[in-house]
């Protein structure tokens, strides 16, 4: 598919030469690429999306939350497809945005198919499972003690800035680490996101789609979700984090079953 660039910032991303009847817009995972939806978008077309700071895009030039990607995503997606209402199919970090543009724009989205978000900052952890999960399922762990020390220290301003950061990063996650600059930021600010008010205000057909082993996004956040969606479905396969990736047909039904209702 042709690689264009859309947007205020410079955005990457694929679409197809003809516009679908129904436009459909896949948003990739943090640290993915739209190649993560590549065998998906070969059999159902539509905009592949690299995300500001991920992939080919460029990184935004100051820190942005979901709600901020959402209006971006939307201002790209419309220079796309017009002002056609959209089927957007999302996996983590894109499922939040997903989320806020079905909230906050409910004219330009038709349906939500997403999997693996982490939809609530607060969340008991569900019980290990015995059975192994996926190679590519990453766990969420309680920070050490001693970060969540110099981060108490930090807020009462014992600690300085540079020590809370060189805990961060001998103690944070490795999504945290890897991230540079701007895209630390963003890392900071979404993950203490929580969608409650949002998954309130969805009136378009949604599916959340999960791994009953995530462990990143726990089947939980679904279940929860789903009951606060009217008239949404939940999809489960035997799977961690990455369900797009080890069941890319389950998401070709879902379209065809969005796209022809």
């Amino acid at each position: 598919m042709p690689v264009t660039t859309f947007g205020t910032l410079g955005t990457i991303a694929e679409v197809p030469a003809v516009t679908p009847a129904v436009p459909v817009v896949y948003l990739h995972g943090w640290g993915r690429s739209r190649q993560d939806f590549a065998a998906i978008a070969r059999q159902r077309p539509g905009m592949a999306i690299d995300l500001p700071g991920f992939g080919s895009s460029p990184p935004p030039p100051a820190a942005m939350g979901s709600r901020d990607y959402a209006t971006h995503v939307l201002e790209a997606s419309k220079q796309w497809a017009g002002s056609e209402p959209l089927l957007i199919v999302a996996h983590s970090f894109g499922g939040r945005i997903g989320l806020q543009m079905a909230a906050s724009a409910p004219a330009a989205v038709r349906g939500l198919i997403i999997a693996g978000v982490p939809l609530f900052r607060n969340h008991s952890r569900r019980k290990p499972s015995r059975r192994k999960p996926s190679k590519r399922n990453h766990s969420k762990r309680k920070p050490p003690l001693r970060y969540r020390t110099i981060r108490t220290f930090h807020k009462l301003k014992v600690t300085s800035d540079s020590q809370l950061e060189r805990a961060r990063l001998k103690y944070g996650s490795a999504d945290y680490v890897a991230a540079t600059g701007v895209m630390r930021e963003v890392f900071v600010e979404v993950v203490n996101e929580s969608y409650e008010p949002q998954l309130t205000q969805i009136r378009c057909p949604t599916a959340f789609v999960w791994g009953t082993f995530d462990t990143a996004a726990p089947l939980s956040h679904a279940r929860r979700a789903h009951q606060m969606v009217a008239g949404s479905t939940l999809e489960t396969r035997d799977c961690g984090h990455d369900i797009h990736l080890e069941h890319p047909h389950l998401f070709v039904e879902l379209i065809d079953r969005f796209t022809l209702s």
